[in-house]
């Protein structure tokens, strides 16, 4: 049985999350402030659903389209949110899809391996959405591109999210796992979402030094 604070906790955090999103969707269709690349508005609304308002000032500082000399931590920002998208993404979809299965903590390994399966498709998805022609050579591209430029990322991301879930079963559910109808299990992969963007960062930083980060604006 979870005690009611985690629950209200739970619903506070995802209500922040909200208020978020909807700030950073009223400063980009409202006021205009469009992406260049339309995907990064999926990405930056994706972040600040998760990542709250630590998110909105990221968006403000580095992602808010506007005159500004680019600089290496923005290209981080922008590498570790759009690689993040992903993940948080795939992570909802994923768990969604197999809502329906009534795994033990045992099993958790299903959910990872939809997870992580879901965040890499997702990256390619993105990355044939951003070019002019979709074909089946195009595809090939996408997919050459995510590995090179965004692989490392992504499974740094979701070894950090892994770990926290595995440990958050334990603590807070003990032999049955938490579900996705619960705001709980919201708040919680909320908590390894934010894991999994801290624990991106120096994979990120790595890929840009050495010149393998494409620009994603």
């Amino acid at each position: 049985m979870q005690p009611g604070w985690l629950s209200t906790l739970a619903w506070i955090s995802l209500a922040v999350g909200v208020v978020s999103f909807v700030i950073v969707l009223v400063d980009t269709y409202l006021y205009g402030h469009r992406q260049p690349a339309r995907v990064m508005e999926i990405v930056w609304l994706v972040t600040v659903l998760y990542v709250g308002p630590v998110a909105v000032r990221l968006y403000w500082n580095w992602g808010r389209p506007g005159p500004r000399a680019p600089n290496r931590r923005g290209v981080v920002v922008t590498q570790v949110s759009r690689c993040g998208a992903h993940c948080a993404l795939g992570f909802i979809v994923a768990e969604v899809a197999l809502y329906g299965l009534d795994l033990s903590p045992d099993l958790l390994w299903i959910d990872y391996a939809g997870d992580y399966l879901m965040a890499v498709t997702i990256a390619v998805l993105f990355r044939l959405f951003e070019g002019p022609r979709r074909s089946v050579t195009r595809i090939w591209s996408a997919l050459r591109t995510v590995v090179k430029v965004e692989l490392l990322t992504i499974t740094t991301f979701e070894v950090a999210l892994f770990v926290w879930l595995t440990l958050a079963h334990h603590m807070v559910s003990g032999e049955s796992p938490l579900r996705p109808d619960s705001p709980t299990f919201w708040f919680v992969g909320q908590l390894g979402l934010i894991a999994g963007f801290v624990a991106a960062w120096p994979a990120a930083t790595w890929q840009i030094g050495r010149g393998r980060a494409i620009a994603a604006r």
